[in-house]
């Protein structure tokens, strides 16, 4: 697992590790006076969105057990559901709807097969070559992940469109859509924030950019 993913990795301690990065993050920027774009990236849906074929495509990705990936793919394929109305059902018994999205949010499983599915965003995010760096020789950012919550770092306004391109291409090949009207974009210019339209992107969205009297709630903290 990529260690810019805190929900499910091994020796993570939850939702701490990215308040302190991006608080240190923020304090730096604003008294050396440096340039930070940042934005907030969020899943429409996420848990009951991703596809089971993208779910399976990953554990080949990543060399899980064949006996595994045949069990956890035959389970899959079962999931159904079906409609009933005033206690009857609307459907014959042998017409079952097929669930061929989303994944379960309360066992042990699901939570990290999903970050799983996820981690080849890290991997390309990393190599972009698009990091914030604070000092010369010191640790590179390009995001933090909670889970479906990431938060994206960049010098310029133009390292953060690529890097939003770059999630924006990704999130759209396994299809899964962003909810545009909870994500954001932040500019800072010598430590301050700076005003700024809206970024638009390769796909057709466009994402807001935060004003100096706006606040943006991430992982519980204003």
């Amino acid at each position: 697992m990529s260690r810019a993913q805190n929900g499910c990795r091994g020796g993570g301690r939850g939702t701490k590790e990215p308040l302190l990065i991006d608080a240190v993050i923020g304090k730096v920027v604003k008294r050396n006076r440096r340039n930070l774009s940042a934005a907030w990236i969020d899943y429409k849906k996420a848990f009951d969105s991703v596809p089971h074929t993208w779910l399976k495509r990953v554990l080949e990705l990543y060399k899980v057990d064949c006996t595994v990936r045949d069990f956890l793919g035959q389970c899959m394929g079962q999931w159904s559901t079906i409609l009933c109305h005033l206690g009857e059902r609307m459907t014959a018994a042998e017409n079952h709807i097929r669930i061929r999205r989303g994944i379960f949010q309360g066992d042990c499983l699901s939570p990290i097969w999903f970050c799983l599915s996820l981690n080849p965003l890290s991997t390309l995010l990393e190599g972009s070559g698009r990091e914030l760096q604070l000092r010369r020789g010191g640790t590179k950012v390009t995001h933090l992940f909670y889970m479906d919550d990431l938060k994206l770092f960049a010098s310029s306004r133009s390292h953060l469109v690529e890097l939003l391109n770059i999630t924006c291409d990704f999130s759209n090949s396994i299809g899964m859509g962003l909810g545009t009207d909870k994500c954001a974009v932040l500019h800072v210019e010598r430590g301050r924030v700076a005003n700024s339209e809206g970024i638009d992107l390769s796909m057709p969205i466009n994402i807001r950019t935060l004003s100096e009297a706006e606040t943006y709630r991430y992982l519980g903290i204003t």
